[in-house]
This record gives structure tokens, C-alpha cells and sequence, in this order.
């Protein structure tokens, strides 16, 4: 009988995806080839001149130094109480773990989702999302579509991303809650709005970040200008939709009460 190993092998040698399901004594499993992180020029330029925390470029790393960062992490994690799903084989090419279901971020867009549901959702997002930060460490992508659903557990993946040592955590973990909050911004779906003071407020519950509304308005302020600049007539013509909704969404924690 064949083995695991001998199946994902076979399979990573059929397959190009970068990501994909295999089959074994009738578990699912997913094979991750080893890819290399390379910082986005753009980004980088830019960040030379505003340093905002969306902006902090990843280290580069080849492949296997990939590999290799990412299945040690998922293991760390998973020391430290936090969902991540397991790895179950690793080389040099590609890693195998365990299947953890799909990404929340299909559930949360459905357009049939409940406001109840919805918001069941968020919370074992803020949960996870909670478990890390309070452990000190920081995910590096923390867009909802990292994060997946399986038997009413949400699991953290894809935490390839990582930073120069000289970057303090406090700075990853706000960085992490900008991208998580930004995640919502684009679901168009819903019938209701997001209620992002009630994810703010949860978040800052779970994690005792009491400074977390503040830093939020310093962020709002920092980009204070490009707000302003949005709203200007002809510009705001030409602004795409998820750009528009960025702004907005700012213009909303900028108005937060101290």
C-alpha cells in the first residue's frame, strides 16, 4: 500500500499549483509547494517615505528558507494553543498538512448569511486572532481569507510572512489588526454593515489593548491627507471601489471618541 509520503510526491510532480488537495485512506490533505517572499518594490519605495504599518515590507527568503519558516511556525503555534492545522510531511519542495476546512472568508461572503451568523464568525476570528497576539507573536497576514472553518473551529494558515528583527511586535500586531479590519471593507455582499467599532472594541476586550483606539486615530491621521484628497471631486471619480471604501472606513475610526 502506498504512503502518504509516496502519494504527495506523486502528486506534487503531477500538479503546478502552488496549493492543492490530495487524497489518503479517505482524509483530505493539502500540499503547499515552497515558494519564495519577495518584498513588492512599490511598496517598498513608498514605505521610505510614509512609514505607515501597511506598508513594512516582508523579508525576502527563498523557497526552502519559506518552507522552512512557515511548517516552524505553524508548529510554534499549535505549541502555544493556536488553531493551525498539522504538518504531517515536509522536504525540501513542499509541505503536507493536515485539511482544516474552508476559508472563512467564503462563509462571511455569502449573501445569505445572517447578521447572527455573521457575527459568530467574527468572533472566533477575534478569538484566534486574540490567542496570538496575547502570546506575543504576530500572524503577517492576517486578510480573512487566511483563515479557515472546520467543525466550528477557525485556523490561522499562511504565515510565511516575516519581518526585520528590527520591527517591534506591538508594531506587527497593529499591523495585523489593519489588515484584518481592511478585510471587511471589501465584502460588498452583505446585507447589513459591518459594525467596526463592535470588532474594535471585542478585539481590545480580548486582548486588554487599551491604547488600540488611539492608535487607530494616530493611523487615521497619518493618512489624513490622501482622505482629504479623496474626497476631492474629480479624484474621487476614479477611484476604484475597495480604494473608496479604505478611506471610508478610516474616516470612520478618525471620528472615534476619546
Amino acid at each position: 500500500m502506498s504512503s502518504l509520503e509516496e502519494i504527495a510526491k506523486k502528486e506534487f510532480l503531477s500538479n503546478s499549483a502552488e496549493i492543492f488537495p490530495i487524497e489518503f485512506e479517505n482524509q483530505r490533505y493539502w500540499i503547499k509547494r515552497a515558494r519564495q517572499t519577495k518584498a513588492n518594490k512599490i511598496q517598498k519605495f513608498f514605505y521610505r517615505f510614509f512609514p505607515l504599518e501597511l506598508l513594512i515590507p516582508s523579508l525576502n527568503k527563498t523557497a526552502l528558507q519559506a518552507l522552512d519558516y512557515e511548517t516552524s511556525k505553524l508548529e510554534k503555534f499549535r505549541s502555544l494553543g493556536i488553531n493551525t492545522p498539522k504538518v504531517v510531511y515536509k522536504c525540501d519542495d513542499f509541505f503536507v498538512l493536515e485539511d482544516c476546512g474552508n476559508s472563512v472568508n467564503a462563509y462571511l461572503r455569502d449573501k445569505n448569511i445572517t447578521k447572527e451568523k455573521f457575527y459568530d464568525f467574527v468572533e472566533k476570528l477575534l478569538f484566534e486572532l486574540a490567542k496570538i497576539h496575547n502570546q506575543n507573536e504576530f500572524h503577517g497576514g492576517t486578510q480573512i481569507r487566511n483563515f479557515t472553518y472546520k467543525n466550528d473551529n477557525v485556523y490561522v494558515i499562511d504565515l510565511e510572512e516575516s519581518f526585520s528583527n528590527s520591527t517591534d511586535i506591538e508594531t506587527l500586531k497593529f499591523r495585523d489588526f489593519l489588515l484584518f479590519i481592511l478585510s471587511f471593507v471589501k465584502m460588498k455582499e452583505l446585507s447589513f454593515e459591518v459594525d467596526y467599532f463592535f470588532i474594535i472594541n471585542r478585539y481590545k476586550e480580548l486582548t486588554k489593548s487599551d491604547d488600540l483606539t488611539q492608535k487607530l486615530r494616530n493611523f487615521s491621521k497619518k493618512i489624513s491627507f490622501f482622505i482629504w484628497l479623496s474626497n476631492v471631486s474629480f479624484i474621487k471619480k476614479r477611484l476604484g471601489s475597495d480604494v473608496k471604501n479604505f478611506f471610508k472606513l478610516f474616516e470612520i475610526l478618525n471620528s472615534l471618541e476619546k
